[in-house]
């Protein structure tokens, strides 16, 4: 019973990934349009046609998708984002809630190692979410923040608040790729524990082993000793016997 609820609750978890996966590709396609000004009208026209095609299909909504025809890049992101979200919600919930429970009843490690594997899915797609989402708010604070001081320039005025958004900007920047130096190295130093620790289970597989033909090795070792010992016994009694031999022929 618990295996068949585990199963389906496999098949859903599936969905959900292929779902999150597909749509934070989405996302970071989007992100990229933006990052380069994305004002070709024909190929937004194109890309956001087809994604309200699919999501339309999914959500059985035609006359919704009509009018997502002519939806700005920033609609579209903020429909991206606010359905990415509710994904990583609904994923976490079905493996923390649903999943893990069901798979500590059947006890069996190929579930186990299936919540481990679904938990690292949510993991690296709501990373990859967010550092995307993260470079999306930067890149429109710094649009905003370079209109304003077009803007300020245009009317020959200098804006000493712009001024300091500006300098602000460039520190918060520079203690961005700094962070983002360290979360690399942090993920270098994850994926080489993860390798570590894929190794010492090995070793420790391969010490259990060796524990267990130990009992057959001293078992082993105590018979060569015991042989040794009566050999070492027959040796003596037959020295003893030969001086004993000798002292008789000598002065009996």
């Amino acid at each position: 019973m618990d295996s068949a609820e585990f199963d389906s609750l496999r098949r859903e978890a599936t969905k959900l990934e292929r779902h999150l996966e597909d749509r934070v590709s989405r996302y970071q396609q989007l992100a990229q349009r933006l990052a380069t000004g994305g004002n070709e009208d024909g190929m937004m026209h194109s890309q956001n046609q087809s994604f309200s095609l699919l999501d339309a299909a999914e959500t059985g909504n035609m006359q919704h998708s009509n009018s997502s025809f002519r939806s700005k890049p920033e609609e579209e992101e903020a429909i991206l984002s606010a359905d990415i979200s509710r994904t990583l919600q609904s994923m976490t919930d079905l493996i923390n809630q649903r999943m893990q429970p069901v798979a500590e009843r059947t006890g069996k490690s190929q579930h186990a190692l299936l919540v481990k594997r679904y938990r690292e899915i949510l993991f690296d797609s709501s990373t990859d979410f967010h550092k995307t989402s993260a470079a999306v708010a930067r890149r429109r604070e710094a649009r905003d923040l370079f209109q304003g001081a077009d803007k300020s320039k245009k009317g020959d005025a200098r804006d000493p608040a712009m001024e300091q958004l500006l300098r602000e900007r460039n520190s918060i920047e520079g203690s961005r790729k700094s962070a983002n130096a360290v979360l690399g190295q942090a993920h270098e130093i994850r994926s080489d524990l993860r390798s570590q620790g894929n190794s010492l289970r090995g070793v420790s597989s391969t010490m259990v082993n060796i524990a267990s033909n130990i009992p057959g090795v001293n078992k082993l070792i105590e018979t060569i000793r015991k042989k040794r010992g009566q050999d070492d016994k027959i040796v003596s009694g037959v020295i003893a016997a030969c001086v004993l031999f000798t002292l008789y022929y000598l002065f009996g």
